[in-house]
């Protein structure tokens, strides 16, 4: 639960002694000068990439007809369609939401999920062929913290590498345990213990810096150039701590409390596993971190990656009775719990959507210029394994909400492309070509090419976003 206290983030920041910190803090200062002004405003990103499938039948929205492989891109309002059951905690953000059938992403086809390929558009089994959209808007956007990666799984793991990468072997991580994110990026803001911690680790990278300078000054060249390397990593390390230091009290106003359940990992098959409790937490630690300033790009994980397959829960946790439902047996169309798969799958994605509304919620609470933080967020929502858990990957739901602070023309829309290898047809990395020229990056092409539709035109973004 954060404190909701209305407060000018530009009028807190202009009050606050910044110190050390002040150089780092200066480009985020001048950021929100230019929001105050309308001259620019501020822009910040969240992925939800959840496991086992967006099934296109289960989320379309009621009274739009779905033609099974369409020839003419579909354009319509959105806002006077009912959302199926599993997206219903959506429904009062209709008017911002944009729901996308239709592009294709079968370069990353693979089995149970595409991992790092969901993101990256390339051959599922390269774990980290190359940067992913999420990490390529980040380089953009900056933050104190470039990217913050959060997650939920089955398993008791504190931390996975398993849907975003930087670059060719730089898998960024995901960090899977609510208490441990907290602590990590909320520790400048606390007190007691906590606080003294930080500081310690403070002063320690300052000292580490200072001595690895004085050790450079007595070697030459390959060796020098070595030390130059680590020197700019603890330089790194140091200033971010000096950021956070200097951010301590905005910090601990966004800082939010954590229930007990946050840390809970169930392994058993007749009690509840805490697993929408922790992703609950993960989303109110995405939203601290971007209320502080913290970051400007979040990626949270809900059972996805190369080593899950969606989540497991107990009925209850769904509030349907009793039984154990696990991802990998409904993915095959089995029933739990008295439920067909069909329901199983709703009533899970209902469930992580009510966490993500709560998210939405937040920021909408919070003001921001003329407006609230959310008219300047996007959120991508996704499956990282396309529309099914053996996908085809022919087709790859998306549903889009915000606009970015205006840089994309969503918002009350249903948008479905032309079916796999007809004309006009388009596919996921123009729709990530879209998200990253919105913040800047003016590349032409993203990840690899489809062979099979060669024929088709694959660069570029969607016009129909391009504002």
């Amino acid at each position: 639960m954060f404190n909701r206290r209305t407060f000018d983030r530009r009028t807190l920041f202009r009050g606050a002694t910044l110190g050390v910190g002040g150089l780092y803090l200066a480009p985020f200062i001048r950021q929100l000068d230019a929001a105050a002004i309308n001259s620019q405003r501020p822009a910040r990103v969240l992925f939800f990439v959840q496991g086992n499938g967006l099934y296109p039948a289960e989320t379309q929205p009621q009274g739009i007809e779905r033609e099974r492989t369409p020839s003419i891109l579909e354009d319509r309002p959105l806002a006077d369609h009912r959302m199926a059951l599993s997206l219903e905690p959506l429904q009062p953000y209709v008017n911002k939401m944009t729901m996308i059938h239709g592009l294709s992403g079968r370069i990353a086809r693979g089995s149970h999920n595409m991992g790092f390929a969901a993101l990256g558009c390339w051959p599922m089994g390269k774990k980290d062929y190359g940067e992913t959209v999420d990490a390529g808007m980040a380089r953009h956007l900056g933050g104190i913290y470039r990217h913050v990666g959060l997650g939920v799984s089955n398993n008791p793991m504190s931390m996975t590498y398993n849907v975003t990468s930087a670059g060719k072997g730089k898998a960024l991580p995901t960090l899977l345990n609510p208490v441990l994110a907290h602590q990590q990026f909320f520790a400048a803001g606390a007190a007691g213990d906590a606080r003294k911690e930080f500081d310690v680790d403070t002063s320690l990278l300052d000292f580490m810096a200072d001595d690895v300078q004085r050790m450079k000054a007595r070697l030459h060249g390959p060796e020098r150039e070595k030390l130059d390397r680590y020197l700019e990593a603890f330089e790194s390390m140091s200033g971010r701590q000096s950021q956070l230091a200097a951010m301590a009290d905005r910090i601990a106003d966004a800082t939010p409390a954590l229930s007990d359940k946050a840390d809970y990992f169930g392994v058993s098959r007749t009690a509840p596993t805490g697993v929408f409790d922790r992703l609950e937490a993960q989303f109110e630690i995405a939203a601290g971190t971007m209320i502080a300033g913290l970051t400007n790009t979040v990626t949270v994980s809900a059972g996805a990656g190369p080593d899950r397959i969606g989540l497991d829960c107990m009925a209850s946790e769904i509030g349907k009775g009793s039984g154990f439902i696990g991802s990998h047996g409904i993915g095959h169309g089995g029933s739990a719990a008295g439920l067909t798969a069909a329901e199983c799958h709703a009533l899970i994605r209902r469930k992580c959507l009510e966490k993500l509304a709560k998210f939405i919620a937040t920021l909408e609470s919070l003001p921001e210029g003329d407006g609230t933080m959310m008219d300047n967020t996007l959120i991508v929502y996704l499956s990282d394994s396309a529309e099914g858990h053996h996908p085809v990957c022919e087709e790859w739901p998306l549903i889009l909400i915000g606009d970015l602070g205006g840089r994309l023309k969503l918002g009350n829309r249903y948008l479905r492309y032309p079916w796999y290898g007809k004309p006009g047809h388009r596919t996921l990395a123009s729709l990530y070509l879209s998200l990253l020229q919105a913040v800047g990056d003016k590349r032409e092409s993203f990840g690899i090419p489809d062979l099979a539709i060669a024929d088709l035109d694959q660069s570029g973004p969607l016009a129909e976003l391009i504002v």
